[in-house]
């Protein structure tokens, strides 16, 4: 794909691009091996690895030398080896108007990727732009473009009707307004991060850091949008916690509520409502129902 004709200013924002890996070499060489092909040339990738045993670091270094790799250990998650690529960037950006850019391995992009996250966020400044998610079995399934959230009822709902196509969504607008965006593609301001401190690593340690971050934006009065020409390919099967039980006995539920790898943790979606709503109490009511019911509806 050609290059467009919209400029970017000097076209010379550079983005960083962290991306936290555990393994599963195969998704990471198919996620940088689709970075590499990026119309928009002015970026830098971090790679963070916190404890793979499957020779991830020592293959980058010799397929991908310009790749930063920082080393972590295993008592990381998502949030605290994001954190630790986020440090590097602001160790060595040194310009107001950088990005960064969170990206998980399990993803692989088009090649005009960084430039549509580029052109939406430079016409709606300021702005917090995250990504379409397309299942990578099914490209035209859609099974994300944005959150709009209740902070009484615990209500999510999509942005869009991911009945539509990718096409169909693209046709039909270039962004869309969300109230949350997660980490899987989203492109932040440096300035907002120093203005505003790293991921909560501490109440978040894998879920819902990212969208707490945008959270904490959107109340700074940046737009949280998704660009919906930047399109990320989703391993649909490999987020969140894998349903490997076959019955519901003790050790699922025990998964279920109380696993890192869990999005309903029942400590990560207390400490969400706690910071994040007007009724803690109430609205941790309401999303421990809601959640319940619908794992039950899977399930039934």
């Amino acid at each position: 794909m050609k290059p467009s004709n919209f400029q970017f200013g000097s076209n010379k924002y550079m983005i960083y691009i962290i991306i936290p890996v555990f393994n599963r070499l195969e998704y990471t060489k198919s996620c940088l091996f689709s970075i590499n092909e990026q119309t928009y040339k002015q970026y830098k990738v971090i790679v963070v690895d916190h404890g793979s045993t499957d020779g991830t670091s020592e293959f980058i270094y010799e397929n991908f030398p310009d790749v930063h790799v920082l080393q972590g250990d295993e008592s990381m998650w998502w949030t605290a080896a994001t954190n630790l690529g986020v440090q590097k960037v602001l160790e060595i950006s040194d310009s107001i108007n950088d990005f960064v850019l969170t990206l998980n391995n399990d993803l692989v992009v088009r090649d005009n990727y960084l430039e549509e996250l580029l052109k939406v966020c430079e016409e709606n400044k300021p702005a917090f732009v995250g990504s379409v998610s397309v299942d990578i079995n099914s490209r035209e399934r859609v099974y994300f473009a944005g959150t709009l959230w209740n902070n009484i009822t615990a209500k999510y709902r999509p942005a869009v009707d991911l009945g539509l196509s990718l096409k169909t969504l693209q046709k039909r607008q270039d962004f869309v307004v969300a109230d949350l965006l997660p980490g899987r593609g989203v492109l932040i301001p440096i300035a907002c991060i120093r203005e505003l401190g790293l991921y909560n690593q501490r109440d978040f340690p894998h879920y819902m850091a990212d969208e707490e971050f945008s959270l904490r934006c959107k109340k700074q009065g940046y737009n949280l949008l998704v660009a919906t020409k930047a399109v990320v390919f989703s391993h649909v099967e490999e987020t969140g916690l894998k349903q490997h039980h076959k019955k519901m006995d003790f050790s699922y539920w025990k998964d279920f509520y109380t696993s890192p790898k869990s999005p309903n943790n029942l400590r990560t979606r207390w400490n969400w409502a706690k910071n994040n709503t007007p009724i803690p109490l109430l609205y941790f009511t309401f999303d421990t129902a809601r959640t319940l019911y619908s794992q039950l509806k899977v399930k039934g």
